[in-house]
């Protein structure tokens, strides 16, 4: 017997047991809604782009069309949202009083922004909704970071606990490529934040090294944070250097994919919490 299915729209409707067959004669027909979830047993659901085969058979040439129209729609009401918030204060943003306090500033952040994490949109989602929730995603932690440092100037000196600090980088030469391993601490995120020319925005992050580093060395950089399993491991190139004190240099993450982006970025805004 011919392995049968379960379709779960967009409405929560459930329909089955179907063949495949029979699935891909409804799809082309344009009889099946938008179908979200897929079942090979009728309990337990999964995003139709979990099950390849099921999504082969339903995302027929019109559906897949309207799917990208729902996308574009969806792209045109971040970007309009975007806009009608450009100029509003942060606590007008996060739809709070001014009176709210910073936990609170920060809890209605990370509900706010989980709407546009990158990484959590599905695989089949458009360049153009992509890029409108990364700058979305963008804006809030950008407009975050910038809470975080007003209220850290405001608080009476002694008022608040010392950040901890890392480690100091490990940097070594080899054969000719610096070789750098940085190990954040929880609360610190200086070296994404302690120099403007080379900020998280660009992939970069700056270093203290006494050593003169020319610009455009190639770098080998392994970042772990304190709490996360997961390590950064990327080539850099340096791309700025200080020689006031304390010496060192910015280096350019070159090869970054979205999900470490996101990384960083949430650990810069949390950095302080």
């Amino acid at each position: 017997m011919s392995q049968e299915y379960w379709l779960c729209d967009d409405a929560g409707r459930v329909l089955g047991p179907l063949g495949l067959d029979a699935i891909k004669e409804l799809a082309q027909r344009q009889k099946l809604g938008v179908i979200t979830k897929g079942s090979s047993d009728g309990r337990g659901f999964h995003p139709i782009d979990e099950l390849p085969e099921l999504a082969a058979a339903v995302l027929a040439p019109a559906q897949k069309e309207s799917l990208g129209k729902a996308q574009a729609q969806a792209a045109k009401q971040i970007r309009d949202w975007l806009a009608s918030v450009a100029d509003r204060t942060t606590h007008d943003v996060f739809r709070l009083p001014p009176s709210a306090s910073r936990d609170a500033c920060r809890a209605a952040f990370f509900t706010l922004v989980q709407r546009y994490v990158p990484n959590r949109l599905p695989q089949d989602a458009t360049p153009e909704l992509r890029l409108a929730c990364e700058d979305a995603f963008l804006f809030l932690a950008e407009r975050m970071v910038e809470l975080e440092k007003a209220s850290r100037a405001k608080a009476p000196t002694g008022a608040a606990p010392a950040l901890a600090k890392s480690p100091d980088p490990k940097i070594s030469w080899r054969g000719g490529m610096l070789h750098v391993v940085v190990t954040l601490a929880r609360g610190d995120a200086h070296p994404f934040t302690s120099d403007p020319t080379a900020s998280w925005r660009d992939d970069c992050l700056s270093l203290d090294w006494s050593e003169k580093v020319m610009l455009g060395t190639l770098a080998e950089v392994a970042l772990s944070f304190e709490g996360h399993v997961k390590q950064i491991v990327s080539t850099g190139r340096v791309v700025g250097a200080r020689t006031t004190q304390p010496k060192g240099f910015a280096v350019k993450l070159l090869d970054l994919n979205e999900e470490q982006r996101s990384m960083i970025r949430t650990w810069v805004v949390r950095a302080d919490r």
